[in-house]
C-alpha cells in the first residue's frame, strides 16, 4: 500500500501572495453574495406583512430567519477564510502590486461589523417572534 498524504483545507501551496488578486476577488464576491441574501431576508420579511392569513405569514417570516442565519453563517465562513488568507500574507515582503494589506484589514473589519449588524437583526427577530407566542 502507498502512503497517503494528508493536506489541511487551509493550506496554501506555493507563495500564497501569488494568487493574491484572485483571493480578493473571490472575498468581494462572497461578500456582495452576503448583501444580497440578507437583502432577500428583509424584502421577504416586509412582504409577509402583505398576506392575509397568520399562517402564511408565520410560514414567511420564518423563511426570513432562515435566509438571514444562512446569510451571517456565509458571512463568518468568509470572514474566517479572509483572516486565514491575511495572516499567511502579512509576513511577506514580497506582495504583488496593488495588494495593500492595511486597505484589505479595513475589508475584514467592515464585514466584521455587517455580520454584527446581522446577528443583532437575527436576535431582535427571535425575541420579536417570542413575544407573539
Amino acid at each position: 500500500m502507498g502512503s497517503k498524504q494528508v493536506i489541511k483545507s487551509h493550506q496554501v501551496h506555493g507563495t500564497p501572495g501569488r494568487n493574491a488578486h484572485t483571493f480578493i476577488n473571490g472575498f468581494h464576491s462572497a461578500f456582495r453574495n452576503i448583501l444580497v441574501t440578507s437583502s432577500l431576508a428583509i424584502v421577504l420579511y416586509g412582504f409577509s406583512n402583505t398576506f392575509k392569513l397568520n399562517k402564511s405569514i408565520d410560514i414567511i417570516k420564518i423563511m426570513s430567519l432562515v435566509i438571514f442565519i444562512i446569510s451571517f453563517l456565509q458571512g463568518l465562513n468568509t470572514a474566517i477564510g479572509f483572516y486565514r488568507y491575511y495572516k499567511l500574507l502579512e509576513p511577506q515582503n514580497n506582495l504583488p502590486d496593488g495588494v495593500d494589506l492595511q486597505i484589505w484589514w479595513n475589508y475584514l473589519l467592515i464585514t466584521v461589523f455587517y455580520l454584527v449588524i446581522l446577528l443583532i437583526i437575527i436576535i431582535l427577530a427571535f425575541i420579536r417572534r417570542g413575544n407573539q407566542y
